[in-house]
């Protein structure tokens, strides 16, 4: 957190504006922002935390949980964020597994949770000493498994992935970027270490997020996001829109969104990037053309038997585990993403997962593939391609559809007549079925969680 110290005791950056909050209607400087963190590192201090000891926050997006990050961390602690839509149960089983000393809830008033079972609070043999103990987070991803890991990155690790989408999308210190992702998921973090690298203005959003939205020169936004921005921007068409770069995420990109969003004006970027990568890996100015660009500042890869490795800028130390951090790259130093890809000579091609892939009848089934075909007819807003058992072909693929408008069987009778054409009759889904995005808690979805929603309407 040196940055953060240096801005504030900088006579020329110190009263400049460091953060507004829209939900509150109040701005702070960077002088007294920095203030603020070290009272809530003070706090944490109090509890009984030390560095090196692990902290768990949960809690939407707001002021306190931002500057409750930014304290644990200036602290030299372990911080985990914590979706706020999980269980009690499952919250303390993270806890537990990942060596969390203090659960703190993050909702209208800083509630330090009591724990089941209360961890040795002195720093374990297998933990860092108080002298070599750094800031560090743990990010949860579920991969393609639904058990969460807990990836660790230190702080020069999100400043170094934050380098290379700020001189991609001109992000200086002169502009502002939305906190529009949530603190528990490496997007958001991303934002908050662009900001803080090039010491530019934080914006907390409102109620009213999508009129935020346009008061910032940079956001990130998943597709569904973009949609509700063009409804909104179809309503309000008075509305002064200052925003100039939109980093879209979290899925395949319709060429629907970013045409839209070039007819207001605002870049829009599309690219690659992964939790252990500390965020965005590839991206690029969207062009129309599939492909995620090339690999930004710092980051190098190859593709080794269709699958594309990383490493470089942002790469994580590795995964906690029985209170040490766990190597998660091969022998070689390269992280294997499991990730089908091809470099096509100009930018790279991202195909899908390879634990995605199934076999029906013989012929291998990447659902992205069919994805990005279905997904490119108007009516569709989001759609998963998921197998299910079948006697004859071992497996067949099923379709889990949002349409823009409501779910009939009228819509699904033009997507079939459109995929006629389009795409190998065994590819084909031999069913379709509702997509509610309520089931999801998180700004990516679970394909492990379609699959169990997909196994009740099955059963229905």
């Amino acid at each position: 957190m040196q940055l953060l110290q240096q801005y504030a005791s900088c006579p020329y950056k110190q009263a400049q504006i460091a953060l507004r909050d829209h939900s509150q209607g109040v701005a702070f400087s960077w002088q007294e922002l920095n203030q603020l963190v070290s009272e809530k590192q003070d706090w944490l201090l109090s509890l009984g935390l030390q560095p090196g000891s692990g902290v768990a926050f949960s809690g939407k997006n707001s002021f306190e949980l931002l500057c409750c990050y930014l304290a644990g961390l200036q602290g030299k602690m372990r911080v985990l964020g914590i979706n706020p839509a999980f269980t009690t149960e499952k919250i303390e089983q993270l806890c537990q597994q990942n060596q969390i000393q203090r659960w703190i809830d993050v909702g209208e008033n800083l509630c330090v949770r009591p724990l089941k079972t209360e961890l040795d609070f002195r720093i374990g043999t297998n933990s860092p000493s108080n002298d070599k103990a750094k800031g560090l987070t743990l990010t949860l991803t579920s991969g393609s498994t639904g058990t969460p890991k807990a990836i660790v990155h230190d702080i020069q690790a999100h400043l170094d992935n934050a380098q290379g989408v700020c001189q991609l999308m001109d992000f200086t210190a002169e502009k502002s970027w939305l906190l529009s992702l949530p603190l528990y998921h490496v997007s958001g973090q991303g934002i908050v270490w662009r900001w803080i690298l090039q010491g530019a203005e934080l914006h907390l959003p409102s109620c009213h997020f999508y009129q935020d939205v346009l008061q910032v020169s940079h956001v990130s936004l998943v597709p569904t996001q973009a949609l509700r921005l063009f409804e909104y921007v179809a309503k309000n068409p008075q509305t002064a829109l200052q925003t100039r770069e939109i980093l879209l995420g979290g899925a395949s990109i319709p060429l629907e969104i970013s045409q839209k969003l070039t007819a207001l004006g605002i870049k829009a970027y599309a690219g690659y990037g992964m939790t252990e990568m500390a965020s965005t890996v590839f991206a690029k100015r969207c062009d129309g053309e599939t492909g995620v660009g090339q690999p930004l500042l710092g980051r190098v890869f190859q593709i080794v038997n269709d699958e594309i490795w990383l490493k470089g800028a942002g790469l994580a130390l590795g995964y906690w585990q029985n209170g040490e951090i766990q190597p998660l790259t091969n022998p070689q130093g390269w992280l294997q993403t499991k990730d089908k890809a091809y470099w096509d000579g100009e930018q790279l091609h991202i195909l899908g997962r390879l634990d995605n892939q199934f076999i029906s009848g013989g012929e291998n089934i990447q659902p992205e593939e069919i994805e990005q075909i279905i997904q490119q007819h108007p009516l569709v807003e989001q759609v998963f391609v998921l197998p299910i058992d079948d006697a004859e072909f071992g497996q067949r693929p099923v379709a889990m559809m949002k349409f823009q408008q409501e779910f009939s069987q009228t819509a699904v009778q033009k997507i079939q007549d459109f995929l006629i054409n389009k795409i190998e009759r065994f590819k084909q889904p031999v069913r379709y079925f509702p997509l509610n995005l309520e089931w999801q808690g998180n700004i990516k979805i679970s394909r492990v969680n379609l699959k169990q929603v997909l196994a009740q309407l099955i059963g229905e």
